[in-house]
């Protein structure tokens, strides 16, 4: 069948369409690469132990505790979000976003030549001085 009857316009469409695809193609290639690439991470029992039981002191923001009562519903696991399986849904990607932003600025600062103890006083999750417990701060979990 002769193609005569497409316009210019449709024609842009489809090669419009075509390169769509193929970009989409790539850039599915590139996160299949860098999902193979990354390592597996296995929480052991006691990690998730340690993990629940400072959530539940209430040393976690609240989007922390609400994915520890989804947890704890059997909605899904500690090792799903360690593995990234359970990244695809959306409150685990809202309750660690912050996380995301504190640990980019704490990799800027080492970068920028910062040393690691300057690094963690500026914390901006870290407890206050009257409260330390010479524990590491988990600012992950903040």
């Amino acid at each position: 069948m002769s193609e005569d009857w497409k316009t210019p316009e449709i024609r842009d469409a489809e090669a419009m369409f075509e390169e769509r695809l193929l970009q989409a193609e790539q850039a599915l290639e590139r996160a299949t690469a860098y999902e193979a690439a990354l390592p597996e991470i296995k929480l052991n029992d006691e990690q998730i132990e340690d993990i629940e039981q400072r959530i539940r002191s209430g040393q976690a923001p609240p989007e922390i505790a609400a994915l520890q009562a989804r947890i704890d519903a059997g909605e899904f696991s500690w090792q799903d979000i360690a593995s990234g399986e359970a990244l695809r849904d959306e409150s685990v990607q809202s309750a660690f976003s912050k996380s995301v932003e504190n640990m980019q600025q704490a990799k800027e600062l080492l970068d920028a030549g910062y040393d690691t103890a300057t690094v963690i006083n500026n914390d901006p999750n870290r407890a206050p001085e009257d409260t330390y417990d010479d524990e590491p701060p988990d600012s992950f979990l903040r």
